[in-house]
């Protein structure tokens, strides 16, 4: 054993995690269970490179992003988290407490397993309507349908409810930035541009086109869609 793997060895959580200690640390004992078991855990290494961190941490890939895997400080538990190869959401996510059950939720995301079905089979694992939305292909509904109907910005429902009414608008995507919405032209591409609406205290508003940097100052409420749509 390394200079490391005694250190992890010797650390406060290794007492919760005597697999891997014994065989060099989660990456390894992930792949050992792969070839035993005769499951496409693809290429799995170290998480990090970096102290301890090379025994705790476990990262492999996926067609649809990266696939993360660490151990929990004080309690026995593998967080497991699988990235998007587009845009910076996450697929899924949640926690183990067998490194079996890390290697069988890696195999079904691998292998195509949908959002729905995971969850059914690992019901450790957990995914938010945004990620189906994105999954379903339906991300810009998705997300004009959050923000109507939750409650984060329920003062701004009314200028919600008017951009949405509108065939244009609705094609785009919605989200708050610094207090700010913005509507991208595409999710995935922030080189495509947005369109942002900041309220004003008179009770109008000020829209800015990151396209060509036009910007619309004083609009009412009533005509705010018509202005964003003269932006696209």
């Amino acid at each position: 054993m390394d200079k490391s793997g005694a250190a992890f060895a010797e650390a406060p959580d290794a007492a919760f995690y005597p697999e891997l200690v014994e065989q060099g640390g989660l990456y390894r004992v992930l792949q050992r269970i792969g070839e035993e078991r005769g499951l496409d855990l693809g290429d799995v290494r170290p998480g990090s490179d970096r102290g301890l961190a090379v025994y705790r941490t476990a990262k492999s890939d996926s067609s649809r992003g990266a696939i993360r895997i660490s151990t929990v400080l004080n309690r026995r538990a593998f967080s497991i988290v699988f990235d998007s190869a587009v845009g910076s959401y996450v697929w899924a996510e949640g926690s183990a407490t067998e490194p079996d059950q890390v290697a069988g939720v890696i195999d079904s995301w691998r292998g195509g397993m949908l959002l729905v079905p995971l969850r059914e089979a690992f019901p450790f694992m957990q995914f938010s309507p945004m990620s189906q939305g994105y999954e379903r292909g339906t991300q810009v509904e998705t997300a004009w349908g959050l923000l109507l109907t939750g409650d984060a910005h329920a003062s701004r429902r009314g200028m919600l409810t008017v951009l949405q009414a509108d065939s244009l608008v609705s094609g785009l995507f919605p989200f708050f930035s610094m207090g700010t919405l913005r509507l991208a032209r595409d999710c995935f591409d922030r080189e495509a541009g947005s369109i942002s609406i900041d309220g004003q205290e008179d009770g109008r508003y000020s829209v800015r086109s990151s396209f060509d940097g036009a910007l619309l100052a004083d609009v009412e409420l009533s005509n705010l869609a018509d202005a964003v749509a003269s932006l696209i």
